[in-house]
């Protein structure tokens, strides 16, 4: 979590970006502002979007896709002889990692 939180607030430092907000979204941030749930309007977009992650998974989704795509890449190099499959009895002598 904390890994989560360093991350959005490199990365809002690294957009530098200007967000306008109104109505209910303005509100509902001084509102966090006030409750001491954040110090700053930073902080309180910050809160948010760590909120969305808990709620939705958006980097663990993100993380499954770049997943995916690694896996279908090594399955393309297998099927073009590129790389070579170990056996469990391999893998163990080489790594020296039990997998049964």
């Amino acid at each position: 979590m904390l890994f989560i939180v360093i991350y959005m607030t490199i990365l809002m430092i690294l957009l530098n970006m200007n967000i306008k907000l109104t109505g209910i979204p303005e509100q509902i941030m001084v509102g966090a502002i006030r409750a001491g749930l954040a110090k700053t309007k930073t902080g309180a977009i910050t809160l948010g979007l760590m909120e969305l992650e808990n709620k939705y998974k958006l980097l663990e989704q993100q993380e499954d896709e770049e997943d995916l795509m690694e896996a279908k890449k090594i399955w393309a190099d297998y099927k073009a002889g590129k790389v070579k499959l170990l056996s469990a009895e391999d893998f163990e002598k080489r790594t020296g990692i039990k997998v049964r």
